[in-house]
């Protein structure tokens, strides 16, 4: 496959094999002399469904993402951590250079494995005696540390060839080595920024259960009743105490994605969920519950955690394609030479990757920048030195400055007043907003992407005066009988949206220019003679009061 299905794949056999170590953690915690192998083996499949079949995790199990092999390698951590005060001798030396070269692989994969060490470390100096004292071990187990660490010198290695990282701010210096490696970049995101996604605590709460579910969370806190045993108490307060670290950190760490954060978080749940099920069985028979049926009530409890409600709707993402239509899209632009494309890092990474891998798109160069200050400065300067120059999403304060066409999903940035827009396709002469807006053609054209067929609309505005209104459009695909059309989902082909994605609202387009504006919609499944209208509503965005309609025949697939 492409370079994207290999990576995406390597994300999945890394996200499965975490569920497997995770189910082998699950055992080790419930391992007791009054619990049996069936009990074992129901509270570990109980971890393994509640972490495994989680929203979050399923995502991230599924994409070209780090956290898959982050959270292979906290399990592998904390299922070497259990173990190794079985050990004595040679044996336990050796069960500690894994478990250091575990960490050390941890810490250059991602630095958040950090959050595990404080409970690591507080297990082993409870479960080990004497571990604290020196001993010519700690030089074998800090060489175990420190020998995957050396896969950072891969940075100035390739850098001094001359390649770059995606969004080219790693500079190739002492100092710009430990910025990378120390994250130091990142540290504006424990205070309050444009990515920051403020919830409320039921909000919170509501992102846990959507993970565990009901049942899980019930079983969970039933499991924290292991902490009643000091036979295994350490063992669990190891868990709690890499639950806390994490949680603390990704509520302080203010970035968009919070909740991927929170997947060590999730998987101590899980674990506590597997206990809570292990408890559970044990109390059953006292509680005057024949032994034999006990088996049927674990039964019951797996099924519910895999199969109850709120389970399994985002298990298939088999047709989850839109952000590679998206990237398609975008490459597929029929850019100008020199042309610029600025956009948030993974904009501009989508458009590098369809350059590199599928040779489109090579006219123009993906630029990224996040801050939009950044983004408004370099559109300055992209369109002061005759560069054609694209934006893939809105930015405030520019709309005034510049005219706007829309080109593919990006619109393009010209001189205020020196729009160049070919002539519609499709004339039309179509008064709307009270005369003061000219619809004056469209263009209308069939996309076969991987997600399913969609239509690629183009409407051609010419204002003959300045609007006061800011005026959205509204895309409706009908049946004959004049209702919207359903997705598969059941969900109505409609779809309300600004003009030019939002860059310039209509109160900012110039009297007498043309605006080429384009939208994109999903087709629903339709037969080659079903008859089909896409009516486009504009409307006054504050009011609602409609400013105009207009419609036209689609014909099915």
């Amino acid at each position: 496959g492409n370079w994207a299905w290999r990576v995406n794949l390597f994300s999945a056999l890394a996200a499965a094999a975490a569920v497997a170590l995770l189910f082998a953690v699950a055992q080790r915690l419930v391992r007791h002399p009054r619990t049996d192998w069936t009990i074992e083996m129901a509270a570990a499949l109980a971890a393994a469904i509640c972490f495994g079949l989680g929203p979050v995790w399923w995502a991230q199990a599924t994409v070209a993402e780090v956290y898959a092999l982050h959270n292979l390698l906290l399990a592998a951590v904390l299922l070497v951590t259990l173990d190794a005060p079985r050990y004595r001798g040679r044996r336990f030396a050796a069960q500690m250079t894994l478990l250091a070269l575990l960490i050390g692989l941890g810490l250059s994969h991602h630095r958040t494995l950090l959050l595990a060490l404080p409970g690591v470390a507080i297990y082993l100096l409870w479960s080990v005696p004497n571990l604290w004292q020196p001993r010519r071990a700690w030089l074998l187990w800090l060489a175990a540390l420190c020998l995957p660490l050396l896969l950072y010198l891969y940075l100035p290695l390739r850098a001094s060839a001359g390649v770059l990282d995606l969004h080219g701010s790693y500079r190739n210096t002492w100092a710009g080595f430990w910025d990378h490696v120390l994250a130091r970049g990142y540290s504006g995101f424990f205070s309050v920024s444009a990515l920051t996604v403020e919830r409320t605590p039921q909000e919170w709460l509501a992102l846990g259960l959507a993970q565990l579910g009901w049942i899980g969370g019930a079983l969970a806190l039933l499991g924290c009743g292991w902490l009643a045993d000091a036979r295994v108490r350490k063992q669990w307060l190891l868990v709690l105490l890499v639950l806390a670290v994490n949680l603390f950190f990704a509520l302080l760490y203010r970035v968009g994605d919070q909740e991927v954060f929170l997947l060590p978080v999730f998987l101590c749940l899980a674990l506590l969920a597997g206990g809570g099920v292990a408890l559970l069985l044990r109390w059953l028979p006292r509680l005057g519950m024949p032994a034999g049926y006990s088996w049927l009530v674990a039964f019951a409890l797996l099924a519910l955690l895999a199969w109850g409600p709120g389970r399994g709707a985002w298990v298939n993402r088999s047709q989850a394609w839109q952000v590679h239509d998206y990237a398609v899209d975008m490459a597929k632009v029929d850019f100008p030479p020199g042309s610029i494309v600025l956009g948030l890092e993974g904009e501009a990474t989508a458009l590098k990757y369809m350059q590199a891998a599928q040779g489109l798109g090579r006219s123009a160069t993906a630029v990224a920048a996040d801050d939009p200050q950044q983004r408004r400065e370099l559109l300055a300067q992209s369109v002061a030195a005759g560069a054609p120059t694209y934006l893939t999403r809105e930015l405030e304060g520019v709309a005034g400055d510049y005219s706007f066409s829309g080109e593919g999903p990006l619109v393009r940035a010209w001189p205020r007043g020196g729009a160049q827009v070919a002539a519609p396709p499709n004339p039309l002469s179509l008064p709307m907003a009270g005369g003061r807006l000219l619809l004056a053609g469209y263009d209308l054209q069939t996309l076969a992407w991987a997600a399913g067929p969609a239509l690629r609309l183009a409407l051609y505005w010419r204002p003959a005066a300045p609007l006061d209104q800011t005026l959205k459009v509204s895309l409706r695909l009908l049946d004959a009988g004049g209702s919207p059309l359903l997705y598969a989902d059941g969900a109505p082909a409609v779809s309300d949206q600004f003009p030019l994605r939002q860059v310039a609202p209509t109160t900012a387009w110039l009297p007498e220019e043309l605006v080429r504006d384009v939208y994109t919609l999903y087709l629903p499944p339709l037969t080659a003679a079903q008859p089909v209208t896409l009516q486009v509503i504009l409307y006054d965005a504050a009011t609602l009061a409609e400013a105009g309609r207009w419609e036209t025949a689609v014909t099915g697939k």
